[in-house]
């Protein structure tokens, strides 16, 4: 049998980067919590990351 995917509309998405950019917490962290696989979130970020709400690291 195969595996089901979860689909995830835009707003979604960009919730999750917009939460993600909040946080003080790795994405391996957060993906572990929200039960997303980290190389998602990264996809996510990359495409829906807004740079000027970016902490200076």
């Amino acid at each position: 049998m195969g595996e089901h995917r979860q689909q995830y509309n835009e707003e979604f998405k960009k919730q999750t980067v917009q939460f993600i950019q909040g946080q003080t917490k790795t994405v391996g962290d957060l993906a572990e919590e929200l039960n997303i696989p980290k190389s998602t979130l990264h996809q996510w970020m990359s495409q829906y990351r807004e740079l000027k709400n970016e902490p200076a690291s």
